[in-house]
């Protein structure tokens, strides 16, 4: 650790708005690891306007694209994915002087084969806190691009949350670190809630908005009316099950997803669009917009949705949703009014590895990838070449790299760092410890989301028993105005009844009845002073009657009366003592 704080170099951002306008970044991003600590302060920019030949390397075909696109560059940026030949490159480097070449992690091995030479290139690897996240699918890609960025003099990795130390591996821990620190960071409210059915609730919540509509506090203090919804959740299954159960038009829905034709056979009518198209009121995003896409409104409410029970579904909250509560954009045009809170819906998982058997199983991987690598030695070409067709080495801390197995350290970095992110969805407790380390996000008292809380609790809380106990702890009108029959459960019964009654709506209700005739019965025999329990079981009975109380009317019910004070006692009367029970002054109005 004191070596990392001996290398880390501060920077100081101070009132600037973009990297461009530091002197350290005007001639393109310094050699190492640069954690610019916060998003849309035009990184990438630098890259392709300074005066260097750029390489800016990305994780997605989007984010190439969205580089391109920007009306601001002064230079031509060459675009290169799958399907980009090498005439086309040609043709690039002669029509131009100053080269700025954006391209995907897989296609990086393909351009530099093209290059020829590296001099005189600089490389910028944007984002590159998804190789870990990545690296579980994408292993191929993200080892040749560690292989590939060595080839170069001067290289960078850039990101607003960078990979913690502890999940570095050698290669990027001894490279130059630096930090830029900003005056006057805006805090993001994260707005947490417990789902236990985690798609069926989101559900519901759409419904909610799209029938009833949902006034949250904006950054101004105002509570505005949010008109769009921009939902970040990294499943297309869910996507589609939630179009499907609220039969959802297409027309109001966009998707923002990877274009395959898996997901594009998953969605069917509902088109696959991408993150440039014009917004609509509902609006999905899957990991491939987390990070770097810019996205544009005034008035957008962020929700992130993860699933315990899916791992691709969880979302670190030091990096990605950092990441992810800065993908809408601030510019003259647009100024999001629900910019400085996110809504976080998540569901837990106690069932995960304690560290001991995550230790043990780490240590069966390693003696699987010796056995693995010794068995590859002893087989010749053939024999490996057919080895590589059947076997799957995904869980393996092995990988084939050109062509030969290798023990892959950035792996078995990834396996850690996936499983310290399943312990943070272990329980509530340890995504709000999460959350209280960020120096991005700030814990409020989310009692002023008080309409907001009440609207997310009625669609994401599956059991009335658990809307009904959130009653009792906070009591507040908005949930009376949801459900008008909590004051009367509250009043007429005891938490160990509403147990006794297993939480049930109707039979809870019945009891309130049951004791509301009590009440009428106890009131008509209200008398103040002493009531001796033979004219108190005469006048129950009487009562009883009337109103049609089943009950056998004994002089002991009237303990339970809570309109009036009443306590036992007893007078002399005629001589004899006589039982019976003192009623005071009335304490509560009948209702």
């Amino acid at each position: 650790l004191n070596l990392y704080v001996m290398k880390q170099e501060i920077i100081n951002g101070g009132n600037a708005r973009y990297l461009g306008e530091l002197e350290r970044f005007k001639d393109g991003i310094p050699f190492g690891i640069v954690n610019k600590t916060k998003t849309d302060v035009g990184g990438t920019y630098v890259a392709a306007n300074c005066s260097s030949n750029y390489i800016i390397v990305c994780p997605f075909k989007d984010l190439v694209d969205s580089i391109a696109a920007d009306r601001n560059n002064r230079y031509e940026v060459f675009k290169c994915y799958g399907g980009v030949r090498e005439y086309q490159f040609r043709k690039y480097i002669k029509n131009n002087t100053t080269y700025k070449i954006a391209v995907t992690y897989d296609s990086l091995p393909k351009l530099v084969g093209w290059l020829g030479s590296t001099e005189g290139w600089k490389v910028l690897v944007d984002e590159y806190h998804l190789i870990l996240e990545d690296m579980d699918f994408r292993y191929d890609a993200i080892n040749g691009l560690m292989e590939e960025i060595q080839k170069f003099r001067h290289y960078s990795f850039l990101s607003a949350t960078p990979i913690d130390l502890d999940f570095e591996i050698d290669f990027l821990k001894q490279l130059p670190h630096y930090k830029v620190q900003w005056n006057g960071v805006t805090k993001i409210t994260p707005i947490r809630y417990k789902v236990t059915q985690l798609t069926k609730g989101l559900a519901r919540f759409i419904q909610i908005f799209l029938d009833e509509g949902i006034s949250v506090p904006d950054i101004n203090g105002n509570v505005s009316k949010v008109e769009e919804l921009y939902i970040f959740i990294n499943s297309v299954t869910s996507i589609r099950q939630i179009a499907d159960t609220l039969k959802l038009n297409p027309d109001d829905v966009k998707i923002c997803c990877a274009d395959r034709i898996r997901n594009s056979k998953l969605l069917g009518e509902y088109q696959i669009e991408s993150v440039s198209s014009p917004n609509k009121r509902i609006n999905f995003f899957t990991k491939k917009c987390f990070q770097g896409c810019n996205l544009f409104t005034n008035n957008g409410l962020i929700i992130v949705a993860s699933d315990a029970y899916r791992t691709q579904t969880l979302v670190d909250i030091s990096t990605t949703m950092e990441q992810i509560a800065g993908r809408i954009r601030i510019n003259d045009e647009y100024q999001n009014i629900f910019r400085n809170v996110i809504v976080h819906l998540f569901s837990t998982n106690k069932n995960v590895m304690s560290d001991e058997e995550f230790a043990m199983l780490m240590q069966d991987k390693e003696n699987e990838a010796d056995r693995l690598l010794s068995g590859w030695n002893k087989l010749n070409k053939e024999e490996r070449q057919t080895y590589i067709k059947r076997m799957n080495l995904d869980t393996e801390l092995v990988s084939i790299i050109n062509g030969k197995m290798v023990y892959n350290n950035l792996k078995k970095q990834s396996f850690i760092y996936k499983q310290e992110l399943r312990k943070v969805y272990k329980d509530g407790i340890s995504i709000r410890d999460s959350f209280q380390q960020s120096k991005r996000f700030e814990l409020t008292n989310q009692n002023e989301w008080e309409d907001f809380n009440i609207k997310l609790a009625k669609a994401v809380t599956v059991s009335y028993e658990q809307l009904l106990k959130d009653y009792l702890d906070s009591p507040s009108e908005s949930y009376e105005q949801e459900y008008p029959e909590f004051p009367l459960i509250k009043r007429y019964l005891k938490e160990s009844e509403m147990n006794t009654l297993r939480w049930n709506k109707e039979k809870m209700l019945k009891a309130v009845e049951d004791k509301r005739r009590m009440d009428k019965a106890f009131l008509a025999i209200y008398q103040s002073g002493f009531i001796s329990n033979k004219d108190l079981k005469n006048k129950l009975k009487d009562e009883f009657g009337r109103l049609g109380i089943k009950l056998s009317p004994k002089a002991n019910l009237i303990e339970h009366c809570t309109l009036y004070h009443v306590e036992k006692a007893s007078r002399k009367i005629d001589g004899k003592t006589v039982s019976g029970y003192e009623l005071g002054r009335m304490v509560l109005t009948f209702e």
